[in-house]
């Protein structure tokens, strides 16, 4: 008898779920519903980014931005209208020159994927209900924020690179640095919307992480060896 119990533990070891092979399940179960929701309720999810551009486009630079307004395009997806009072000799449909503003388009889904995978993340997580939701409403305005970056960096260059003389003229007289604005674009849609969802997942969920690797962050992993005593 008492020869059958290493054996049993064995096997209660490994009937045992896996925290790490329960997460990635719950993890490709909850991603695709969260995109699929984020996708479906598009206008809602981008109407705060969209505000908070548009309050620092027209408190930022009133001499460049008129208004800003949310619209949808033909395919019904969401867009944000830069109406600035940049005028410029533009070709109307039927052939003649008139004079027409300076009106660029920004697509605000393109800066809040990071939403949905922040929240297939953190509902993949095994945590107390109410931490998580604490943690869901904390992430999302750290990702409207930086949505809203991305929204004001690309409204100012297209204003400054894609307007013709006239908009950069304008931009300049506005006080518009073309070089951090570039710089700002770049770091607004190649770097935030992939960063911040996951430094917020790991610094939000230390606990679970910590319990997938079995140490503590900082703690040197158990196979290192030290500096030897002898040398």
């Amino acid at each position: 008898m008492a020869a059958d119990f290493p054996q049993c533990a064995r096997v209660g070891r490994m009937k045992a779920p896996n925290p790490l092979r329960r997460f990635i399940f719950a993890a490709l179960a909850w991603l695709p519903l969260c995109f699929f929701l984020w996708w479906w309720v598009s206008g809602l999810s981008v109407w705060l980014p969209v505000t908070v551009a548009s309050w620092v486009l027209r408190h930022g630079w009133p001499g460049l931005v008129s208004d800003v307004k949310m619209a949808f395009d033909t395919a019904g997806l969401p867009i944000m209208e830069v109406l600035t009072k940049v005028t410029s000799l533009q070709r109307a449909p039927n052939g003649q020159q008139v004079m027409a503003s300076l009106d660029p388009i920004v697509h605000p889904l393109i800066y809040g994927y990071s939403l949905p995978l922040f929240f297939g993340l953190t509902l993949a997580t095994p945590q107390e209900e109410g931490r998580r939701w604490l943690k869901l409403i904390f992430g999302a305005v750290v990702i409207w924020l930086a949505q809203s970056f991305g929204l004001v960096a690309e409204a100012l260059k297209n204003i400054a690179f894609m307007s013709g003389p006239e908009g950069i003229s304008a931009a300049h007289a506005a006080g518009v640095h073309t070089e951090l604005v570039a710089l700002c674009y770049q770091f607004g849609y190649l770097i935030l919307p992939t960063v911040v969802p996951a430094v917020l997942w790991l610094a939000l969920n230390r606990q679970f992480i910590e319990s997938l690797a079995g140490r503590s962050f900082g703690e040197p992993a158990s196979g290192d060896a030290g500096p030897s005593a002898t040398a």
